[in-house]
C-alpha cells in the first residue's frame, strides 16, 4: 500500500499559536483593567478613612470645648483656609491657661494643617435636616469636590443633603 502525503496542513499550527497568544492578550489587559480598578478604589476607601478620621477628630474637639461652637463653625467656614496656622496661637497644652476661644482657634489651625497635609477641604454648614431641629454638620471633600451643600454646583458634595453622583466627600452630624 502506497501512502499518500497531503501536504495543504502548513501554517495551521501557526495560526492557532497566534489565536492562543490573542486571547492571552485579551486576558491579560482585562487583568490589568481589574489591577487599576482596585488601586483607584484602595485610594477612595483611603480618603473617606482619612476624611472620617478628621471628622471625628473635629467632632470630639467640639465636644470637649461645646461653649465654643461658634469659633469652631466661624474658623472653619472661612473661604480661605489656607491663612490659619498655629503660629502666634496660644497652644492649650499642659498647665497653659486657655480660653474656650483660644482653645477653639488652636483646634481648629491644628485640623485645618491636618486637612491640608491629605489635600482635603472642610467646612462646618448647617446641615439639611427636616423640623425645628438645627444641627451642624461637618463637610470634607477632596479632589475637586467642594464641602458644600449647592443645588446647581457640580462640584459640590450634596445637593439638598443628598450626595451627588460624583461628589469625593464625607458629610457627618454633629450631636
Amino acid at each position: 500500500m502506497l501512502m499518500i502525503k497531503i501536504r495543504n496542513q502548513k501554517g495551521v499550527g501557526m495560526i492557532e499559536v497566534l489565536i492562543a497568544l490573542l486571547l492571552l492578550a485579551i486576558g491579560v489587559m482585562g487583568f490589568t483593567a481589574l489591577q487599576l480598578k482596585a488601586v483607584d478604589a484602595t485610594d477612595e476607601a483611603m480618603s473617606k478613612i482619612e476624611a472620617m478620621n478628621i471628622a471625628r477628630d473635629v467632632a470630639e474637639r467640639i465636644r470637649v470645648n461645646r461653649n465654643s461652637l461658634a469659633t469652631y463653625v466661624d474658623e472653619l467656614n472661612k473661604t480661605t483656609q489656607i491663612n490659619i496656622t498655629t503660629s502666634g496661637l496660644k497652644k492649650c497644652l499642659g498647665n497653659t491657661v486657655c480660653t474656650g476661644t483660644d482653645m477653639a482657634k488652636y483646634d481648629t489651625a491644628q485640623i485645618v494643617s491636618r486637612a491640608q497635609s491629605t489635600a482635603m477641604q472642610i467646612s462646618l454648614p448647617n446641615c439639611q435636616v427636616v423640623g425645628a431641629v438645627s444641627r451642624i454638620c461637618i463637610y470634607i471633600a477632596w479632589g475637586e469636590t467642594k464641602p458644600i451643600n449647592h443645588a446647581t454646583d457640580k462640584q459640590a458634595c450634596t445637593s439638598g443633603g443628598t450626595y451627588l453622583p460624583e461628589a469625593k466627600c464625607i458629610v457627618m452630624e454633629l450631636y
